[in-house]
């Protein structure tokens, strides 16, 4: 078995295990998850963005089938994760 690589980023690691079969890696035993499928409740919030970002994430968002909120909310979460992770390193 190869032993995996240490990842600097998740997108690195999706473009390793694009070009590598799992199989050829120790991997260990899987992990036992416990899931809350709950939603963390939100909070609602005033947030002034130019019209133009509102329209582009409305176009985004449409071209994905899902909610300008939505989409938002997700793009902020993943920025606030990538920054969480740069000022831990």
């Amino acid at each position: 078995m190869k032993k995996l690589p240490d990842f600097k980023s998740e997108d690195e690691e999706i473009v390793f295990w694009d070009t590598h079969d799992p199989d050829d890696y120790a991997v260990g035993e899987p992990e036992t998850l416990i899931l809350d499928l709950r939603p963390e409740r939100k909070k609602q919030i005033t947030l002034r963005l130019e019209p133009s970002l509102i329209e582009e994430l409305k176009r985004l968002a449409a071209a994905h089938d899902l909610p300008y909120q939505t989409l938002a909310r997700g793009l902020l979460r993943r920025s606030v994760a990538q920054m969480s992770r740069r000022k831990s390193t």
